[in-house]
């Protein structure tokens, strides 16, 4: 399923599945470049500018909500870990942090919310996007062996996350309606 998007839409396939799941969509980017569905510089291209996007939409959330989120529980229990990790590395965590698993979006939320200026935060990350798109790309490219079964494999994660976000949906909108219903109504008692 998601080859057949990657190579019917080429470059916007690219761009558009990097800036929301990124690493499977560099890897099969490969691949595909490297049956000749798409050329090898497109991927890059497409895979960083897409990450570069989805960093920054993350990155513009923590700066418009830069209160909010360093008042939440999470934020003030994540800090002392984030502080070490970014005492240790400065503003280059951002570059690195996309190829950390899990640290991504938390990194760019707080760097938003830190109030670390524009240009610093482009610059870093544009480069961290640039690698991070060249490494998985070539990783896929080179994987001629391994196309069948690394298809097979994106297709089980696929069908997962479609079932995985089909019962979060389900789960949210079930909470949503029980709260409805136990909300006291307009006139009754507290």
């Amino acid at each position: 399923m998601l080859e057949q998007v990657i190579a019917r839409w080429g470059a916007l396939a690219v761009l558009l599945g990097a800036a929301v799941e990124g690493d499977a969509t560099m890897i099969l980017a490969g691949v595909m470049a490297h049956l000749g569905l798409l050329r090898i510089p497109t991927v890059f291209g497409a895979g960083a500018l897409g990450g570069f996007a989805s960093d920054l939409a993350w990155y513009a959330l923590g700066r418009t909500q830069a209160a909010t989120i360093r008042g939440s529980r999470l934020y003030l229990k994540a800090l002392p870990t984030i502080g070490r990790f970014t005492r240790t590395l400065g503003a280059w965590e951002i570059g690195i942090a996309r190829f950390v698993h899990g640290t991504r979006v938390a990194s760019m939320l707080f760097w938003g919310a830190e109030g670390l200026p524009f240009w610093r935060f482009a610059a870093i990350d544009s480069l961290g996007c640039a690698l991070w798109a060249a490494v998985l790309g070539a990783v896929g490219y080179t994987l001629n062996g391994s196309v069948e079964a690394l298809v097979g494999q994106v297709r089980r994660v696929e069908i997962w996350f479609l079932v995985a976000a089909a019962g979060l949906f389900a789960v949210v909108f079930g909470i949503r309606l029980f709260l409805r219903r136990r909300a006291p109504k307009q006139g009754d008692r507290p």
